[in-house]
């Protein structure tokens, strides 16, 4: 399968851009967002702007990008939109201009806060859901009774993710 997206994903990258020297150089961060994207339920087209706003030497404004993916303006400015949303991303606005630039989030301690944000919310929608379960055996549900046990393995794994993301959380990147 690792070859297959792989080929796909250079496929794309490589139909999809502009020719030009780094573009070798740059597919595999490309792939890699592209492979990303596919992973978390995104469109490739997300996890190739991803790339490319990581892979490029300045900003990009969405015109860039237009003509550097082929997508149309408002598939690139939506993806954007959603990239900024998970703190991939920043819209860098300069006064009397009316472009939007992009440029990707690289600082190390901001992507880490990110990442354990979005597992952090992750947990915390499961967490929920359980504590509702629970609630609802108790109340006298008896027909799900066997689900307890699995409520409460459940709850301790999330318990110990918690704990380990509040270390990391405490953790520096120096």
């Amino acid at each position: 399968m690792g070859d297959e997206l792989n080929q796909s994903s250079s496929k794309e990258f490589n139909q999809g851009s502009k020719r030009d020297s780094n573009q070798d150089i740059r597919r595999h961060i490309v792939n890699a967002c592209i492979h990303w994207a596919r992973i978390k339920g995104y469109s490739d087209s997300t996890g190739f702007l991803r790339g490319l706003t990581i892979s490029a030497k300045d900003p990009l404004s969405l015109d860039d990008l237009v003509h550097e993916t082929g997508y149309s303006k408002s598939t690139v400015s939506s993806n954007m939109n959603l990239l900024e949303n998970l703190g991939w991303v920043k819209r860098i606005v300069i006064p009397g201009d009316k472009r939007h630039l992009y440029a990707a989030i690289i600082d190390p301690e901001i992507i880490r806060t990110n990442i354990l944000d979005a597992i952090t919310n992750e947990m915390q929608l499961f967490c929920e859901a359980l504590n509702r379960t629970e609630s609802e055996i108790l109340a006298g549900r008896d027909e799900a009774k066997y689900l307890l046990e699995r409520v409460a393995s459940l709850r301790q794994s999330y318990e110990l993710g918690k704990k380990t993301i509040d270390i990391l959380r405490k953790e520096s990147l120096k």
